[in-house]
């Protein structure tokens, strides 16, 4: 018996668009593998705000996540720039909020059209394994799929708490389910876009000339943080940097850093309503 996997079909994972009323107005652009659910807890932080509020969904991903392979960094980055693009037709203030990947192509579309002010979490723009980042342009070609859960420990909490995010039906003590799992297969081609949205953010940092926060957990292993450190020297409007306790999924309201995280973007959120003081996040 086999079993069939159906992942990102709640409605957590669709895109959103919460109006406002203060002429102010966020675009929410989530990670890999993500969706607009890693962004709900932040979007509704800057809504209570009275911000209009619009979580992407990026092209390939959620319920179609099985047809990325035919999606291109460009996609996602054209994505974000038309969205940017009509949400500041309507107001004055756009703020442009990424996390991990979404942070490298909101730096990338910030390069050319400034936001009034961008809001990056866990930005990544390299792999943490220098043999990967080097061995990647030849792997990639002769090496075709890999399966990322191969080796997955079902007995593993914080693992079998994050399929349940994307697959909240599957039954994770099935025998069936979980070979099903390991055997999903994640194109290299698609990683190697991922990987390239990152290198084209960091290569985009000079050209941002708009305030800047950063966030970054001290215990992320994905967005390692000396590299987040030396991505941040390189802004010409660095506004703030905070590291914080914390992994790479800071944002999704449970981390014991999210009271703080909360209380940061709501003194951005104000600060960048007054342009004529000091944009800083202490």
């Amino acid at each position: 018996m086999t079993s069939t996997l159906h992942a990102y079909q709640t409605p957590e994972h669709q895109p959103f668009f919460w109006r406002g009323q203060n002429g102010c107005a966020a675009l929410l652009v989530h990670g890999f593998p993500g969706t607009p659910a890693e962004m709900r807890a932040l979007g509704q932080v800057l809504h209570n705000l009275n911000w209009t509020v619009q979580g992407l969904l990026l092209p390939g991903f959620g319920p179609q996540f099985d047809q990325l392979t035919h999606s291109r960094q460009r996609d996602w980055q054209e994505a974000v720039q038309t969205a940017l693009t009509n949400l500041q037709r309507e107001h004055a203030t756009v703020l442009l909020i990424g996390n991990s990947m979404g942070a490298a192509l909101a730096l990338q579309v910030a390069a050319v059209q400034p936001p009034s002010a961008l809001l990056l979490f866990a930005p990544f723009w390299r792999s943490a394994n220098r043999l990967f980042d080097a061995a990647f342009p030849v792997a990639r070609l002769f090496l075709y799929q890999v399966r990322p859960f191969q080796k997955a420990n079902f007995a593993d909490l914080q693992f079998r708490a994050g399929v349940a995010r994307v697959m909240p039906d599957a039954d994770l003590d099935d025998p069936d389910v979980q070979a099903a799992i390991r055997r999903l297969e994640l194109p290299v081609d698609t990683l190697g876009e991922v990987r390239k949205a990152g290198r084209l953010g960091y290569q985009a940092l000079p050209q941002v000339n708009a305030p800047v926060v950063i966030m970054q957990g001290s215990e992320d292993i994905v967005a390692v943080p000396r590299f987040t450190r030396q991505m941040a020297r390189c802004l010409p409007m660095l506004a703030g940097y905070v590291e914080m306790p914390g992994s790479h999924e800071l944002i999704q309201g449970r981390s014991e850093a999210w009271p703080l995280i909360s209380a940061l973007v709501q003194q951005f959120a104000h600060q960048i309503q007054q342009p004529n003081e000091t944009t800083a996040c202490a």
